[in-house]
């Protein structure tokens, strides 16, 4: 289950993006035109993250997060600038007056809801303990294509688009399992898998690739970097139910890690 977002924007085409992104990740978009009805939305429906366009008609963004922090029943709430960041001094302007963090314009839709992650569990523990699926594709289409087939499910997801956004991902530690493409630029999958075996040592790791007879991928099984290999083009039923097995074996893990 998603969480409640509360979109204050008055450009349509923003307000149509970000709710379609958090809908498609199955949050709940609530949205407002300007300043004054999105602090009345909020007082409304309490939702779990607010994001505020900083110019905004009748009260703009500053307005806003002041009206917010000074209400004690809203006052928790985390508050995201949607911003260009143009000028020198801006993160620093709207840290100082009240936001939490902020996201830049133009709104990149492959990092979006990542970008939102860390705000969402801190502010609800439910969404925090969620299962986290990390999907690594160079391919923007592939990582689509994923991100559809898992969407019904119960899942956090996360996307990278490299090994190395793969990694920093990672280091929050709150991925549970990862699907993998073997052929991307600069690191392989398999490279990134041994990183990942060091990182995070319970996380069950999926290769998801058409080259699974080549030495590379045996070798990394061999190895215990990969935990299982599922052969292109794929079957989508058998792969949500690898995800599945991933996250009951991670849980294993976990539990013997601790003892």
């Amino acid at each position: 289950m998603g969480a409640r977002i509360l979109i204050i924007e008055d450009n349509p085409t923003n307000m149509e993006l970000m709710a379609y992104l958090l809908t498609a990740f199955g949050h709940t978009p609530l949205c407002a035109f300007d300043g004054d009805v999105g602090v009345q939305m909020a007082r409304e429906h309490q939702p779990a993250l607010i994001l505020c366009d900083v110019h905004l008609p009748k009260l703009d963004g500053y307005g806003v997060v002041a009206a917010l922090k000074a209400d004690p029943a809203l006052a928790a709430i985390p508050v995201l600038a949607v911003t260009a960041l143009a000028m020198v001094g801006d993160r620093e302007r709207l840290l100082g007056a009240g936001f939490n963090g902020y996201v830049a314009k133009p709104i990149e839709p492959e990092q979006f809801v990542g970008e939102l992650e860390s705000f969402l569990a801190a502010a609800t523990p439910r969404l925090a303990a969620q299962k986290t699926l990390l999907i690594v594709d160079d391919d923007p289409f592939m990582r689509a294509l994923l991100c559809d087939i898992f969407a019904p499910q119960s899942y956090r997801l996360a996307t990278a688009g490299s090994a190395a956004e793969a990694i920093e991902r990672l280091g929050r530690g709150d991925v549970q399992v990862i699907v993998c493409d073997q052929c991307m630029p600069l690191a392989t999958g398999t490279a990134l898998f041994e990183t990942a075996r060091q990182l995070a040592p319970s996380c069950y790791r999926i290769m998801l690739t058409a080259m699974a007879s080549t030495d590379a991928v045996r070798l990394a099984e061999q190895r215990g970097d990969i935990d299982r290999t599922i052969a292109k083009p794929f079957d989508g039923a058998a792969l949500l139910a690898a995800v599945a097995d991933g996250f009951r074996i991670e849980a294993v893990r976990q539990q013997a890690a601790g003892r």
